[in-house]
């Protein structure tokens, strides 16, 4: 996920919380893990936009152009659709299974 996705994430879950919704409902709406909105409602502001997840730095993933393009336009499609909050929990789930219907086999 991009960072200022998760960042909205982050800054939503807040909202969420003032208005008064509980963690359950919190974690659901955002499709993600009670535990990830308990510690994003617990970052101060400045924390909110800070990113450490994922790998080390300098050591990115490593694809082939195919795949790397594949996963652009999944990507695209998501985007167009306003799957943003799916893509962090489910990314390899829905990626592999739009490559599957794409190209009609299991991966």
């Amino acid at each position: 996920m991009k960072k200022e996705l998760l960042i909205l994430k982050r800054k939503k879950a807040k909202e969420l919380l003032k208005e008064g919704w509980n963690i359950s409902e919190i974690a659901r709406y955002l499709l993600t893990r009670k535990n990830s909105v308990i510690k994003w409602i617990r970052l101060s502001d400045e924390e909110l936009l800070v990113d450490n997840r994922g790998w080390i730095r300098g050591k990115p993933r490593k694809y082939n152009l195919k795949a790397k393009e594949e996963i652009i336009n999944v990507r695209k499609e998501l985007e167009k659709e306003d799957s943003y909050f799916l893509v962090e929990k489910w990314s390899s789930k829905i990626m592999r299974m739009r490559l599957e219907r794409r190209y009609q086999k299991t991966l």
